[in-house]
């Protein structure tokens, strides 16, 4: 049924789930990081680390909101990247800590949203037209 989809609209889907919740959490930690914390039981960190990641994500939201207006494939590269980082973070980060510290509210919430990223990112971005080589 999802091969059914056009391509352009599920892109389109993925930009705005992208300017909505990495976007719009990314500008929130920017604009109120104590309150941000505070809402998910997030331990104290340091704000330099927390901003970077802010950064990234409210990055994310604005090259999303290009993609949505001008070309929809050329943006693409955006959600590969965030497809390979979430994966990295929930085999690399995400599940070693939990085997030895076990799971937080934050870090389930995070996890929650990278796989929704991450199915969406997998369903929708075309792999196959990645490896090809340009003749």
């Amino acid at each position: 049924m999802l091969n059914n989809i056009d391509l352009k609209l599920k892109l389109k889907i993925m930009y705005i789930l992208t300017i909505v919740l990495a976007g719009g959490f990314g500008l929130a930690m920017l604009i109120a990081p104590a309150f941000v914390m505070a809402l998910f039981m997030m331990p104290p960190q340091d704000l330099y680390l927390y901003g970077v990641a802010a950064a990234i994500w409210t990055t994310f939201g604005i090259l999303a909101v290009l993609g949505l207006i001008y070309d929809l494939h050329k943006y693409m590269p955006i959600l590969l990247f965030q497809f390979i980082y979430k994966l990295i973070w929930v085999f690399a980060v995400f599940l070693p800590n939990v085997i030895i510290d076990g799971a937080r509210f934050d870090t389930i919430v995070l996890l929650l949203i990278f796989i929704l990223f991450i199915v969406g990112d997998l369903l929708t971005l075309p792999f196959k037209d990645f490896f090809k080589k340009n003749k």
